[in-house]
């Protein structure tokens, strides 16, 4: 989700910034803060899309038991596991920044 929330909001951000931005006076903080609410009304409406592409393609998912899942290891681990994932993603996403 990293990844898609930065595409969309630096996209985004810079068209708003060179098209209203310039034409209204935006700060480019405020095109950066428009980009935002584009990248988050897109990740609500396109995160379950995203995870039924990773479901079909037949990625493996964990078979904890209830037990299990409740350990305090098990979510500390699924946390960092996500918070890397976050980053990971956030830092691929931002490869548009390149172009």
């Amino acid at each position: 989700f990293g990844f898609m929330d930065n595409v969309v909001m630096i996209t985004m951000g810079d068209l708003i910034d060179s098209t209203l931005g310039v034409t209204f006076g935006l700060s480019t903080l405020t095109a950066a803060g428009f980009g935002q609410i584009f990248s988050d009304v897109s990740g609500v409406c396109f995160g379950g899309t995203v995870e039924a592409i990773f479901l079909r393609l037949g990625l493996p998912t964990a078979k904890l038991t209830s037990e299990q899942a409740q350990l305090r290891v098990t979510r500390l681990v699924s946390t960092f596991g996500a918070a890397c994932g976050v980053v990971v993603g956030c830092l691929l996403g931002m490869s548009t920044l390149l172009l």
